[in-house]
């Protein structure tokens, strides 16, 4: 490395003069790629309803993240350093309060902030959103879901992130509520959003699907990035595979929110190379992506390790459009690379091991370098 960029790769020692570290009886692998989190929710570990649905969770959340107050600011440098304890270089944040810029842009992290709009516009929404960077961090939008945000703010706000040529994130497909809502402009979520005055009736409902509605709407690309996604079918797929998008799956999250899970194999199957996210504390035990890849191992062992382990760097460096300087270790990327403590009988080996590590009480042993 030669100013925080790899310049070469390969075994021996090295040309004369150069500086050698030996890490000890491990492997050097890239740093992990967490695509999908919400730090601004790391004070409510423990404090939110998990096991009655997802309006029940949302209200859940509303009432606990209204009461916590500045503990939500604080608490977001303490979800970064385990996020950096747990081996992760790089993150999508996703802030729907704008509490966690100050703390992510301080930090030594890599990633994208973004913004998280909900509802319909009002005068001067979008420009309440001024984007720039600041040390490894870059400014981008993100829409919670189709189920909460107007047809309006979504196709807007899609234009700007084009404009700005940034990456794009929405939860997509992820609830029973969302479907119905989608497919019928009815039910349990008219209800909720009734409740909390947003306005819907001139949303551009009912669809097919969630995937198909945003596909009507001209907002799927390959800078598009689809968070959940429980509830596809054959048609959805082949959507999300023609236009290239990046999807991003949260499986113990879906677990725990929803006991139902992605069908992984069928994406992989599809053509797809979904990317890994944690989602928040109020939702998973960890924001661990070392966890994150042995629960994929364990409830899909269908799915090569090689392929999980693809998750959890190379594209979820792509999915943020960072694939040019992480997500592997070649020459011309930044050195931003994690040590794990396994010693390995060939590749094959050392990939198994560490997607199905148990890190728990052991963070102390990985090092991040950048």
């Amino acid at each position: 490395m030669e100013n925080g960029i790899i310049k070469d790769v390969g075994s021996g020692r090295g040309p004369g003069g150069v500086n050698m570290i030996d890490h000890g009886p491990g492997a050097i692998m890239p740093a992990l790629v967490n695509t999908h989190t919400h730090l601004e929710l790391t004070a409510l570990k423990g404090k939110v309803t998990l096991d009655q649905g997802l309006s029940s969770w949302v209200k859940s959340l509303i009432k606990e993240r209204e009461s916590a107050g500045e503990a939500l600011r604080d608490s977001a440098a303490d979800g970064i350093r385990e996020i950096i304890q747990s081996g992760c270089g790089v993150v999508g944040e996703i802030s729907t309060l704008g509490l966690t810029w100050e703390a992510m842009a301080a930090s030594s992290i890599y990633g994208i902030w973004f913004k998280e709009f909900i509802g319909n516009i009002t005068n001067g929404s979008q420009d309440e959103f001024d984007a720039h960077k600041k040390n490894h961090i870059d400014q981008s939008l993100a829409i919670h879901a189709p189920h909460t945000t107007s047809t309006e703010m979504i196709i807007a706000l899609k234009k700007m992130t084009i404009q700005m040529n940034l990456p794009f994130s929405i939860h997509l497909a992820e609830s029973d509520d969302e479907h119905f809502f989608i497919t019928t402009g009815k039910g349990a979520w008219a209800d909720f959003l009734t409740e909390r005055d947003i306005k819907f009736s001139e949303w551009d409902l009912p669809a097919a699907t969630p995937v198909q509605y945003l596909d009507k709407l001209c907002v799927l690309d390959e800078h598009t990035i689809a968070v959940h996604l429980l509830h596809t079918d054959k048609k959805d797929l082949e959507i999300l595979k023609k236009n290239g998008v990046q999807v991003c799956l949260c499986p113990r999250s879906n677990q725990n929110l929803h006991q139902r899970l992605p069908d992984i194999e069928r994406m992989l199957a599809a053509g797809i190379k979904p990317c890994l996210g944690t989602d928040s504390l109020a939702s998973a035990e960890t924001l661990s992506i070392f966890d994150e890849m042995a629960f994929v191992s364990e409830y899909f062992p269908l799915v090569a390790p090689a392929d999980i382990l693809e998750m959890a760097t190379s594209a979820g460096a792509k999915a943020l459009a960072l694939g040019n300087l992480t997500g592997s270790l070649l020459p011309g990327k930044k050195g931003i690379f994690t040590y794990v403590p396994f010693c390995a009988a060939g590749r094959d080996d050392l990939i198994n091991k560490i997607v199905n590590a148990d890190f728990n009480g052991l963070c102390d042993t990985l090092l991040l370098s950048s």
